[in-house]
């Protein structure tokens, strides 16, 4: 049976619901505003030919960026289930092409793992500050690198 922390501990009432909103924004974008697209909206329609763009020889390119964030979005999963995750979090970093299975391999992963820490977000019944703390540091890493991945296609 699953023990609950004391009531002063608990998260104030809408704070999942902001969270969820909070990654949505990172990963999915805002339409309704236009004026930020998340990751999943940035690499959604790339070929596997843009997906190896970078802004120069030895720099990270957008295939890299999407594979870490799917790597980052696996960790948190599993973090918050406490569950251990082993990562070796160099291998994204080396991609500098892809094919066109292999771009459209991590961008469904990508998608898989968002919505997968989504539906696990959505499903906390509380949260502790060491889990809130992941939970927000992984939606500004996130944030960061779909702001990285518009920077590289303005290139």
């Amino acid at each position: 049976m699953q023990q609950y922390p004391e009531p002063e501990k608990l998260a104030p009432p809408g704070l999942t619901q902001g969270l969820l909103k909070t990654l949505e924004m990172a990963m999915e974008g805002d339409e309704k505003y236009g004026w930020y697209n998340g990751l999943l909206f940035a690499v959604r329609n790339l070929t596997a030919e843009q997906a190896g763009k970078s802004l120069g020889p030895g720099r990270s390119t957008i295939a890299a960026h999407a594979d870490h964030v799917r790597l980052c979005l696996a960790y948190v999963c599993h973090t918050l289930r406490g569950e251990p995750f082993p990562v070796d979090w160099g291998k994204s970093w080396e991609i500098r092409s892809v094919g066109e299975a292999e771009w459209e391999e991590i961008k469904a992963g990508l998608e898989q793992e968002y919505r997968a820490l989504h539906r696990l977000m959505a499903e906390k019944p509380f949260w502790r500050e060491s889990d809130l703390s992941t939970a927000i540091n992984n939606i500004a890493h996130t944030a960061y690198h779909a702001g990285a991945v518009r920077q590289i296609l303005k290139g």
